[in-house]
Formats: structure tokens, sequence, C-alpha cells
């Protein structure tokens, strides 16, 4: 998307819905203009009237129109302000809320494919560098415009033949202000870009400090990062060197104009081709007039600042999702949890292949064990069935109903989901849990805790349920977090339940009562497990196993032991 486009676009959908309060602010500015101009007539009757006629009565209502006028211009500046502010909070607020619905809604594979950082960087450095376009360069730029016709009318009224010689060096101001604006966007999009990589090295900073202090490597860190902070601040310097350049420029430019002016001027005065009074008012209306185009070179600065920042904020707003509904999406209808795999075949964006021709069939009500190695295909096998990826060819159907004709909504709905790697808010316990079903009752909470075997820890924590678990739980060990996702995904209440390891990574005791709490939660489901404890998979209605993303051979535990040397080899792996 050009810049024309770009701004034509932020006009049309964010701008234009405030064009009511944009009328009051252009009614501000031309008060305001009209009064900048009207302290440089004032002053041709002063000299005239006061300075050489003497008129008493004038010396008293002249200087009193004056401080009328710069009363009128400031109070005319202020409620431009603030209604500008107002305006500007409210663009960025709307863009933001499109951003975050942006990443709420986009693709598993487009999420993770960016860091973290990147998307944090969108909303604070490119929003930040937007609002302060819009709230300090937009509304500027018509504001200074309409002053420097007001002024340069005065001007002309005042001297025709004056007016001409100062505004030839406007043409001069334009093309040097020009320039750096070119100059300008390809150093905020640096700018920018290094702001980007800071947030992320900062993030993993702080995600790893464990790792960091274990191994010893703060003071690696630290250089790194004291690169990125450096590499960050230099390119900041540039960014402000470029629109500080544009001063010297302008107050050169605007001394020959003046000089220029007072030459041409002052030869009048000498044929007494002009009077001094209004020369002063012509004189004092250039250089009024000069503020406006000072300003007006740096709107050229920083409208290119903006468009920078506006071109990443918008690539992420136009990403276009592969997983979506289609016109004809159905609700899912469970009537036997049944989960069919049609020859599926699968591979991630980079061209992985992770599942291939995967045909099987998971009864409705069943618990089902998926074992392989490491990189087999399991966490694949789960993610497809609520859609976090497309399957690249065939079929997957729930009760008869093709996952791809199904509504999202209605298809996730169905599905829980408890993972290895547990995610909890920095919340209350009990907000959670409550994750699972928001309008929950606190009788339903406390039963879902129950059968999590979760209530026995919640409740001899100081604050109970309403303890603040801090950052993922930062508070909690891991059984004690794991118990907690198991009693939101039961809160759910849906008819499959996707485990991924859910028990790998817990001591002798808290596995037992994770355990408990599983055999809970998968009652009367169809429940698909992926696990490396052999006293989950034994007790499983069925098994599959996978190698390097194909079915291998399925069926029970003693059916496998006996019949397949890819499961033979696993279970005696894990036994010795």
């Amino acid at each position: 998307m050009n810049s024309y486009a770009l701004v034509k676009r932020i006009f049309k959908t964010q701008v234009f819905r405030y064009l009511s309060q944009f009328l009051v602010i252009f009614a501000f500015i031309i008060i305001s203009a009209l009064s900048t101009a009207g302290v440089a007539w004032l002053l041709d009757p002063a000299i005239k009237k006061i300075f050489i006629e003497k008129n008493k009565v004038l010396l008293f209502l002249i200087p009193a129109a004056i401080v009328f006028a710069f009363m009128l211009k400031s109070l005319s500046t202020y409620i431009i302000r603030i209604k500008t502010i107002k305006i500007s909070f409210n663009i960025i607020k709307n863009i933001q809320i499109l951003m975050a619905e942006k990443i709420l809604k986009s693709d598993t594979s487009y999420i993770i494919s960016k860091h973290s950082g990147k998307f944090i960087s969108n909303f604070t450095s490119d929003t930040g560098t937007l609002l302060g376009v819009i709230n300090g360069i937009a509304i500027s730029a018509i504001k200074e415009f309409i002053t420097l016709i007001a002024l340069m009318s005065l001007m002309f009224y005042q001297n025709w033949k004056l007016s001409l010689l100062a505004i030839i060096m406007i043409p001069v101001a334009a093309f040097f202000t020009k320039k750096l604006g070119k100059k300008m966007g390809k150093f905020v999009n640096k700018s920018l870009e290094a702001s980007e990589v800071f947030t992320k090295s900062l993030s993993e900073i702080l995600k790893s400090t464990s790792i960091i202090k274990i191994f010893q490597k703060e003071d690696q860190e630290l250089k790194n990062f004291k690169n990125v902070i450096e590499a960050r601040i230099d390119v900041m310097s540039r960014v402000e060197k470029t629109r500080l350049g544009a001063g010297p420029i302008m107050e050169t430019i605007t001394g020959m104009a003046v000089a220029i002016v007072v030459l041409a001027g002052g030869y009048l005065s000498i044929q007494n081709k002009i009077e001094v009074g209004s020369f002063f008012s012509f004189l004092t209306a250039l250089m009024l007039a000069y503020q406006p185009v000072r300003a007006l070179a740096g709107v050229n600065i920083g409208i290119n600042e903006g468009i920078a920042a506006a071109k990443r904020i918008y690539a992420l707003l136009d990403n276009v999702n592969e997983i979506s509904d289609h016109v004809k999406s159905e609700n899912l209808i469970i009537k036997n949890k049944d989960i069919v795999f049609e020859n599926v075949t699968f591979s991630y964006p980079d061209g992985t292949i992770a599942l291939k021709n995967i045909s099987t069939k998971i009864k409705g009500g069943s618990t089902v064990a998926l074992v392989g190695k490491s990189g087999s295909g399991k966490s694949s096998f789960i993610n497809l069935i609520p859609r976090f990826y497309n399957i690249t060819s065939g079929d997957i159907k729930i009760d008869g109903q093709s996952i791809k004709n199904l509504n999202i909504v209605s298809l996730r709905k169905e599905i829980a989901l408890v993972s290895q790697e547990i995610i909890l808010f920095d919340d209350t316990i009990k907000s959670n849990i409550a994750y699972g079903k928001i309008n929950a009752s606190d009788e339903e909470i406390l039963t879902a805790s129950n059968n999590a075997v979760a209530d026995e820890f919640i409740k001899k924590l100081p604050n109970g349920y309403d303890s603040i678990i801090g950052e993922n739980g930062v508070m909690l060990s891991g059984g004690q977090k794991q118990r907690l996702s198991i009693a939101r995904a039961m809160l759910k209440n849906s008819s499959i339940i996707l485990l991924d390891e859910a028990t790998s990574a817990l001591d002798t005791e808290s596995e037992t009562k994770v355990k408990y709490a599983i055999d809970n939660l998968i009652k009367n489901r169809t429940t698909i497990v992926i696990a490396h404890r052999l006293s989950t998979i034994k007790n499983a209605n069925k098994i599959i196993v996978l190698n390097e993303g194909q079915l291998v051979a399925e069926g029970t535990h003693e059916e496998l032991i006996q019949n397949s040397k890819d499961y033979q080899k696993l279970y005696h792996q894990e036994i010795t």
C-alpha cells in the first residue's frame, strides 16, 4: 500500500467518524488565524494614530484590541489542542482495539511465526509515533496553513510588491523540507525496527531469568542488551537530528526573507513610497507568517514519520487468516462424540511435513493414547482437531461432520485442552477457573475445584479463591497449576478432551493427584491423550503409534505388545 492510499484509508476509516468535531476545530482555527492577522493589522493604525497623530482615545482602544486579539487566539488554540488530543486518543484507541482483535483472532501459525516483542512494539512504539503525528502534526498543518493564508492576505493588502519579494523564499523552504521528509521516513522506519528489537530482547530477558542465572550468562546478556540499547539510541538520535535539521534551515530562510523586505522597504521609505506604519504592519505580518512556514516544514517531516509507523500497524491489520468460517458453515451437533481421520496429511507453513496420510477412528466416549518418539506428530495430531491449523489434504470428521464445514466457535466450544505448557493469568484463582465458563456460579467453581483436587490447596492460601497467582501462575507449583487448568477444563464441560503430556513434568505425588483429577475430567468424554507414562497408556481403550508422521500401528496395549515392534521398542525404553 502506497503512502497516499494509506493516508486515505486512515481518513476514511478513522478520521471521518469525527467529522463534526473536526468542523468545530476548523471554526476555531479560522478564529485563531484571523486573530493572528489582526494583531499585525493593528500595528498600522497604532503607529499612525498614536505615534504620529497623537490620538488619545485610540491610545487605549488599540492596545485593548491587541490584548483581545491575543486572548482570542490563545483561547482558540487551547480549544483546538484539547479537542485534537481527544480525537487523536480515540483514533489510537480504535486502532489498538483493531490490533488486539486481529491478534486474538489470527491463525495460530501467524502468531507463532512472530516474536511477541513485535506485537508489543506495534502497540507501543508504532501507535505512540502515530499518536504524536495525529496529535501534533495533522491538525497543526491545517491551523498553520490557514494562519499563513490570513497573514499573506494581509501582506498583499498592505503591499503586493513587497509580498512577492517575501514569498520567493517559500519554494526554497519547500525544497529542503521535502528532502528532509524523505530522509526522516527512512530513519523512523529504522527507529521503529530498533524499538522492536529492544522490546524482543527485554521480553527474552524477563522470561529467561532463571536460565540466565543458572548458566551464569548475566554479563553476556548485559553486553548483548547494551548493544541493542546503543543501536536503538543511535538511530533515535538520527531521527531527532533530522527533525531538528529543519530549524536552522528555516531560520536562515526567514532571516533572508526579512532582510530582503527590510532592504526593499527601506528603499521605498527613502523614496517616500511607503508609510512607516504600513511597513511595520507588513513586517510584523511577514515575521508572523514565517512561523507557520517553519511549522509546515516540520509537518512534511512528521507525516513521513507517521506513515512509517502506520505501514507497520496496517501490515498487522491486513494479515489474512487462512482459518475462517465460510458462508455455509454449520454448528457442530454432538451425538456420539466420534472422531474420524480420513487420509489426513498436514504440513506446517515452512513446508515441514508433520503427518502423512493418517486414517483412524476414535470411538465416542473412549480414551485414545498417542505414543511415539519426539517429533513423530503427536502434538500436530491434537492441534488439527480444534483447527489451530488447516489440514493439507484429507478430512477430519466429528460425528460425521467435516470440521472444515463447521463454525469455528461451535467446534472449539466442544473441545477442552489441558497441556504440559500451562497458561494461567495474573489474576485470582477464581477468575482463572471461571475462564472455562465466565458466568459460572461459586458453587460450580467449587465443584470443579473439588473434582480437580484443587480445593485442598486453594483453601490453604491466605486469600483462598481470591488469591492472586502472579504471571502465568508463578506463585503455584507445577501440580497446583495443572490442577487449576483441569478445573478450568471441567467447568467448560466440553465433549472432547485433549491432553498434551499433562503429567510429564510432575513429581509422583503431584502426578497421582493430577491423574485422579484427569480421571474425573474425562468421564463420558472422548479423550485423546499424549503421554509417556505407561500407567496412562495401558488404561487407554486404544493406542495409536506414530513414527515420523505416519500411523504405524494401533490397538490395545496387549495387542500392540504382541504385534508392533515400534510399540515394543517404546515400551521397553520406558521400563528400563
